[in-house]
């Protein structure tokens, strides 16, 4: 086990608007700063949008809702400015806070065209021309969905398909004809987000779904159990990542619960491979190499503000840092990727008390950080939108308001 390390008591001022960061690294002055580019103008008076963007061909597309005015919207923006280009209005009877889920930005029908998926409450996936906003077509559900379609090759059949599960635990499979292929239910709700690779190894797609009573599932191209697990039974699956942790030819799933499990589970047989408590309300996006040191690493977050660096192969904790000091409701996930373009990955995380801060991935020192005072409930969405090699960060926060942060070398 490497040495842990604990980062406590960053600090953040605000100041007319600006960010300033001290006492970051050890009080070294940082070269290379979190700031905001712009803030979008989808502001709403609830405090507790909670559904990522998503970015692709220079546009955000952004789920915000507000159910007590009923304003719920899929809203495109300019990535350069985020200014408003087109907005889907949800009806109002149908305006919850969960009125838009998670988007998908692809071709779906191979024409292309662009087009955004995104799972309402108006019980179906409605797929949007990404020019205009119109509306192609709308996949029927038995429920609102949670969580964020594929658009995948999953089954025998050429071309992809695209795959929603409701929040209720239904699984649909649709042709890009929007014809149901094969659909299967859970019979628990879902809430950590679906996902499809080749699982087992066997060169065909998977998809793999975790649901509120600790169990995984993996389905196989035509809707067949191939395996079902009791990840925990410390409440909730509510995150969950996978890669590869071994280098035997299945990948891995994780799953995070509410309960604080973080579970690392063979993605051939199903079988637990590690189980690591990190507190409460643990939650898992990142997943690589984040060191360099050819094993990969799961980054996980629980509700007492503190990240986690874990072994991708044994769940040992490589290094602990602490972002946030006062109590939270929850922890997002961190994101993993390139900052400032250097070729090598910066860990970016989003607090619940409003700050995002990036970190070096390899210690866990704490490289710059940005901050309003406002929560945040999802994990930022990177994504280079302007082409100069360099992801930047686009954060959902509670109040419906997206900000876009750039991470930029100051010397």
């Amino acid at each position: 086990m490497r040495a842990m390390t604990v980062v406590v008591g960053v600090g953040v001022v605000v100041l007319l608007g600006a960010v300033v960061a001290f006492g970051l690294a050890g009080g070294a002055a940082s070269s290379t700063e979190l700031g905001a580019t712009w803030t979008s103008d989808t502001g709403r008076q609830v405090s507790a949008n909670h559904h990522a963007v998503a970015v692709a061909d220079g546009s955000v597309y952004a789920p915000i809702s507000d159910d007590r005015d009923g304003s719920c919207a899929l809203v495109s923006a300019t990535a350069a400015d985020g200014e408003t280009r087109w907005r889907y209005e949800i009806p109002p009877e149908n305006c919850t806070i969960h009125a838009v889920a998670d988007p998908t930005v692809t071709d779906v029908d191979g024409d292309g065209r662009t087009e955004v998926l995104a799972a309402t409450t108006e019980k179906e996936v409605a797929i949007f021309d990404a020019a205009s906003g119109g509306v192609e077509s709308r996949l029927g559900l038995s429920d609102y969905g949670y969580t964020q379609p594929i658009v995948a090759n999953l089954t025998p059949a050429a071309g992809r398909e695209i795959i929603a599960v409701d929040v209720t635990g239904t699984v649909f499979v649709f042709d890009p004809e929007g014809a149901v292929l094969w659909s299967a239910t859970l019979d628990e709700y879902v809430w950590a987000q679906p996902t499809v690779d080749d699982f087992d190894g066997d060169g065909s797609p998977e998809l793999v779904v975790g649901g509120r009573e600790g169990d995984a599932v993996l389905f196989g191209p035509n809707g067949a159990v191939e395996w079902n697990t009791t990840v925990s039974k410390n409440g909730s699956i509510s995150w969950g990542t996978h890669g590869q942790a071994d280098g035997d030819p299945a990948l891995e799933g994780v799953f995070a619960t509410v309960g604080g499990d973080v579970v690392m589970v063979d993605g051939r047989s199903g079988a637990v491979e590690w189980r690591r408590n990190v507190g409460e309300f643990a939650a898992v996006h990142a997943f690589g190499d984040g060191d360099g040191d050819d094993v990969p690493e799961v980054y996980a977050t629980g509700q007492d503000g503190r990240i986690h660096a874990l072994d991708a192969g044994t769940g040992e904790i490589e290094w602990t840092t602490e972002i946030v000091v006062d109590r939270v409701q929850m922890m997002p996930p961190p994101n993993l990727g390139d900052l400032d373009g250097d070729g090598s990955s910066e860990l970016l995380a989003a607090g619940n008390d409003g700050s995002v801060t990036v970190l070096d991935p390899a210690t866990g020192d704490v490289l710059s950080s940005y901050a309003r005072d406002v929560p945040i409930y999802t994990h930022a969405t990177l994504a280079d939108s302007d082409g100069d090699g360099a992801s930047e960060a686009y954060v959902t926060y509670a109040d419906g308001r997206v900000v876009r942060l750039d991470y930029e070398r100051t010397e």
